[in-house]
């Protein structure tokens, strides 16, 4: 039995460059008789490393390495199952390690017993103590009094691991009657390729050293002349692994089972959740029970149960369930289970598919055995709080979260290879910014060099990570199935990645957070009366009024620059106008936009046959949707919805051949319904021509209810959505400040914060916003909440003896500077005055004592503090002078949904730019109250460049259609302001 027991793949992180493929295809190439792999602690590569076995048809013995502290010295060992028990036991070896801290040598031995354990010659223990025989043979002996299946392997990869080790350890074997087995570490492909090891372990540990010793994979013919001296280890290999065998992939997983009331069979109990369901959905849609929907409803019930998958939908109402019961707001939908009606019917989904034409096969297809995938969406501030009930309910050994592996690419390493070649920072710029724009001196060696090594690490894992929502929920204890380690907030993680578990048939369900629910949430909190989501009108003329003028700050997806433009030029009335757009507005599609919006006002467009016209009827003969080229074969081809779904699936994968194909059988059998076949080729080819770019109308129908509800919260209760939005965005200076500049245009005050009001959360207050003690720079979140626990305060004194343990004097001059101690009805030159902790209750002892009336500081030092401290202007936002300005003008406040507009204002800023042509125009910053974005294009520049020096000017202006932000504005005339 020929080979090396020491081989590590890419997934001992930033240890081996060898990728999984290039070791397997190398031993079948080289004809030796197993592969084993030990990578470093863990075992992420399980199911790869036994799928590459069955392809490669050469047996695999599944291992991996760890470090332990033995007799105060650190020991690699080798650590292998040969069969499904010790396989399980080396999972729970390696779980353990992972998850628990401080694991000692003496705590694994039991697990330890029931593997085969090697100590491996080419180690720094052995390198270190060469020559050293009875520090060697004591560990040795240690190890061996506490372990059965204990072995020592040897190599020969230098001169002195053969001249010097291989002899010293063969000798303690012979005295302490082990055995030895060949551990050839390999550890990258080529002797050539040793170069790019090394920089990939510098990446994981700027001190790496290597050893002396060559890990490269070698050929059969080497690896036995390396160890001509010592046959016997490869007879020892076949007496300990050569009946090997792992049964580990046709162990297929099963779902775990839903407790029912009263023991009752899964899908009886499903249906009877449905049925009472569909008729409570009716009646709140003021319908009767019809027959559109019981067939349809009995027919994924029918789908369900011949698919096994009874459970997983009693499993997912279940903690949704415990959701909406608990206050949890739950998405309406996500992805293609918008489109199951059973769904909707047990409250899993909040969508229709039937008013909304969605497609069950869309989501689950008999003809297509996968698993069920039901994506759920909750507020990101309360996603744990459903995988911790599911944890509960089904066992933390039957929960776990997934890995994620971030690799190395060309790009990304380049730096980090540079410094191993100790480039200068110069130097490395110049190198990534020529390979950037693809024009690289193919004579600079360095510099090719550099690309080089760093195109050979192209998809080595860097580090692991966890997947953002998915959970894996299986019947059996994941503890004997799968390696797991530790993962975030006391749930374990398992080592394996998604399509890893997914293919070995365990159940993923994504818990995803969304921010915009939290929002949600908060906002009808906010709202006095009770307020449902489902009673919401889809018609609202102020809502659509809105999104038509694209005052769309906070709303969910249609906040860029470019969807902006689209609603300004599509001008959405009705709800299907959200989900088409949503749908459109993706790279591919949005080529599609323009003729869309065309069409949708009233522009001609070439129809070709009144059935798939009736298809495309609300999407203006444009093939948006996967859903419409569905039932396109179905309605003018025949193909059953099962059919058309495989279709689809090889036209969302671009599988250009396939559709060819498909286009001879749609051809032959439309022509078998008596279709024309120029009628039947000219529908297939509007079929191609958008099969690319069709959008999966289920997760756009959903995903269009939130930016609704969303843009109608906004419009109907404005106060209430702003506030919740600046107080999620409180740390971003930047955008808080366009936020309080949009609130400002509605004609609505943003107060400074209130020391005796203020909260964590800017809020309603006096038909005004007031700002959070968070939003002042230096008030973090901790020291906000004790001040908060200390209020009210009487007076200044009253406030200064509370707080005199929390905060100091700097920040009380922070406080001071922001508003926040205005209340106190003293100046802020007398309230700087008086900031002295120490001598805080003195005053009470002097019957006497007044406070000092100071004079106020000049009011442009006041505002430039505010700015410091706020980041923006609150209290000083208004000018005085500007106000009389106004006043004397007769100019009325002005919002930013005016498209033109006449205002005097401060010129804050100018910048001078010169257009192609060399002709110079500006951009200029004016503050009325509202800071504008002014574009003064050449002719307005050269009639009017003078008054740009003005710190008062007059001007008129008009909306820049083309710019996404409300503020943007072209000067029309500009006037010199006559104070």
């Amino acid at each position: 039995m020929i080979g090396s027991l020491y081989t590590q793949s890419t997934y001992s992180i930033l240890k081996s460059t060898l990728h999984l493929d290039v070791i397997f295809k190398h031993a079948k190439q080289e004809g030796f008789d197993f592969v084993a792999i030990a990578d470093d602690s863990n075992l992420h590569s399980l199911y790869k490393r036994l799928i590459l076995s069955k392809q490669y048809n050469i047996p695999t013995i599944v291992g991996f390495l760890y470090t332990f502290h033995i007799e105060n010295y650190a020991i690699d060992l080798l650590m292998y199952a040969k069969d499904d028990r010790t396989l399980e036991n080396l999972m729970r070896l390696n779980s353990k390690l992972q998850v628990q801290s401080d694991v000692s040598f003496e705590d694994c031995l039991t697990l330890l017993n029931e593997l085969i354990v090697v100590l491996p010659s080419t180690q720094n223990f052995i390198h270190q103590n060469i020559g050293q025989t009875a520090i060697i043979k004591s560990v040795i002996e240690y190890i061996k009094k506490h372990i059965k299946g204990f072995y020592i392997g040897i190599s020969g990869a230098s001169d002195i691991e053969k001249n010097i080790i291989m002899p010293e350890l063969v000798t303690i074997a012979k005295e302490l009657k082990l055995k030895c087995l060949p551990t050839m570490l390999a550890a990258y492909e080529k002797i050539e390729n040793r170069v790019t090891y090394e920089i990939v372990n510098q990446i994981r540990d700027s001190k790496f050293k290597a050893m002396d010793v060559d890990m490269h994979l070698v050929h059969k013919k080497d690896l036995l002349n390396q160890y001509k001296a010592y046959p016997e280890v490869f007879t020892n290999l076949k007496t300990i692994f050569s009946d090997t065998k792992y049964s580990y992939l046709e162990k297929l997983e099963t779902l775990p089972v839903f407790s029912t009331k009263d023991n009752v069979e899964s899908h009886i109990y499903l249906k009877a959740l449905a049925d009472f369901g569909l008729q409570k959905r009716l009646e709140n849609k003021g319908l009767k029970l019809n027959k559109t929907y019981m067939n349809r409803l009995n027919h994924e019930l029918d789908v369900i149960h011949q698919m096994g998958y009874d459970d997983y939908f009693l499993i997912v109402y279940d903690f949704v369930r415990f959701a909406k019961v608990n206050d949890i707001l739950v998405g309406p939908g996500r992805g293609s289970a918008a489109g199951s009606l059973v769904a909707y019917c047990l409250g899993i989904t909040e969508v229709d598919p039937i008013e909304y034409d969605l497609l069950f096969e869309r989501f689950l297809n008999i003809d297509r055995r996968s698993m069920p995938d039901i994506d759920l969406d909750f507020p990101d501030i309360k996603r744990d709080l459903v995988i911790d009930y599911v944890k509960e309910k089904y066992g933390k050994n039957h929960v776990v979260t997934m890995t994620t592996f971030t690799n190395l690419t060309t790009k990304t390493s380049m730096r980090d290879i540079a410094r191993q070649m100790q480039l200068s920072q110069e130097r490395i710029n110049a190198i990534i910014a020529s390979h950037a724009k693809g024009i690289l001196d193919e004579t600079d060696k360095e510099a090719m060099r550099l690309i080089e090594v760093a195109q050979t690490i192209e998809g080595i894992p860097r580090q692991t990570g966890t997947h953002p929502a998915g959970i894996i929920l299986s019947k059996n204890d994941l503890t004997k199935r799968i390696p797991l380690m530790l993962g975030p907030k006391d749930i374990y993680q398992s080592q394996l990645e998604a399509s890893d578990l997914e293919n070995l048939g365990f159940l993923k369900i994504d818990f995803l957070g969304l921010k915009n629910l939290t929002m949600i949430e908060d906002i009808l909190k906010l709202i006095q009366k009770p307020l449902k989501l489902s009673d919401i009108p889809l018609n609202d003329k102020k809502t659509f009024d809105m999104l038509s003028n694209a005052n769309v700050e906070g709303v969910f997806q249609l906040e860029s620059s470019g969807m902006r433009r689209t609603l300004l030029k599509l001008k959405p009335s009705t709800f299907e106008d959200i989900v088409a757009i949503l749908a459109l507005y993706r790279p591919g599609p949005m080529q599609f936009i323009d003729d869309y919006i065309a069409r949708r006002h009233g522009k001609s467009y070439e129809k070709i046959d009144p059935e798939m016209d009736e298809i495309l009827k609300s999407t203006y003969g444009i093939i948006v949707y996967q859903e419409q080229i569905m039932k396109i074969l179905q309605t003018y081809a025949g193909y059953s919805l099962s059919q058309a779904d495989i279709i689809r699936r090889a036209i969302s994968k671009k599988d250009h051949q396939l559709i060819e194909q498909e286009k001879t059988k749609f051809i032959e059998s439309a022509k078998k319904l008596n279709r024309p076949v120029e009628t039947a080729t000219r529908i297939y080819n509007h079929i191609e021509k958008f099969a690319d770019y069709g959008f999966n109308r289920s997760h756009s129908v959903a995903y269009a209810f939130i930016t609704y509800h969303m843009a109608y919260l906004k419009a109907h209760y404005y106060l209430q959505f702003m506030s919740v939005l600046m107080s999620q965005n409180v740390s971003n200076t930047g955008y808080l400040k366009t936020l309080v500049d949009d609130v400002i245009a509605q004609g609505i005050d943003v107060l400074p914060p209130n020391i005796n009001v203020s909260k964590l959360e800017f809020m309603p207050y006096k038909n005004g916003l007031l700002a959070p003690l968070t939003v002042i720079k230096g008030i973090g979140l901790n020291t906000a909440k004790k001040i908060i626990e200390l209020q009210p305060f009487t007076d200044y004194d009253d406030f200064k003896i509370k707080v005199k343990d929390v905060i100091n004097e700097q920040t009380i001059q922070t406080l001071i500077y922001a508003g926040a101690l205005d209340s106190f009805k003293l100046n802020r030159a007398t309230l700087l005055d008086q900031n002295n902790l120490d001598q805080t209750g003195f005053e009470n002892f002097l019957k006497d004592y007044q406070t000092p009336n100071i004079e106020e500081l000049p009011l442009i030092e006041l505002k430039n503090q505010e700015l410091q401290v706020l980041g923006f202007n609150l209290k000083y936002l208004k000018d005085e002078h500007l106000e009389k300005l106004m006043k004397q003008y007769k100019i009325q406040p002005m919002t930013l949904e005016h498209q033109s507009i006449r205002t005097i204002g401060v010129i804050e800023n100018v910048k001078i730019i010169h257009t192609k042509k060399g002709d110079p125009m500006a951009f200029v910053t004016l503050n009325n109250g509202i800071t504008l974005d002014l574009t003064v294009f050449p002719n307005q520049y050269k009639a009017y460049q003078s008054l740009l020096s003005d710190r008062y000017i007059y001007i008129e202006a008009t909306k820049d259609s083309k710019q996404n932000k409300a503020n943007k504005y072209i000067v029309r005339t500009i006037k010199k302001v006559k104070e």
